[in-house]
This record gives structure tokens, sequence and C-alpha cells, in this order.
């Protein structure tokens, strides 16, 4: 099984905040940029917003609906 990191920084958890930032094969990867981004205006006044989330490729992720 192949899986990715997908980086995303969301202010208050709202999707009109949220920003896709990268795609990583490894979430130290995905780790290194938050740190990379960490002292960047946006970013730095809210460093408990970003978000690493692991995908499995080649698979549904919302397979029942909504």
């Amino acid at each position: 099984m192949k899986r990715v990191y997908v980086l995303e920084h969301a202010i208050d958890g709202l999707p009109e905040n949220m920003r896709l930032l990268g795609v990583y094969d490894s979430k130290q990867e995905a780790e290194k940029a938050i740190k990379t981004l960490s002292d960047k205006p946006g970013f730095k006044d809210h460093l408990d917003d970003f978000l690493i989330d692991e995908y499995e490729l080649n698979k549904l992720c919302w397979s029942s609906g909504f």
C-alpha cells in the first residue's frame, strides 16, 4: 500500500480559510514543511491550524455518501 500525506492549513477549521499546502511521501516530510512555514506571515500566528492527513493511493475515501 502506497500512502501519501496531505498538508493543509485551516484557520479555525473553516473551509473558506483552508489552504492545500502540499502532498508528501512521508509524514516527516510534511512536518518539515510545517517547520519551514511556521515563521511566515499568515502561518506564524496560527501554528495549531496545520493538518496532516494520511491517504492510501487508489482508494476511494468517501464510499458511503454524505
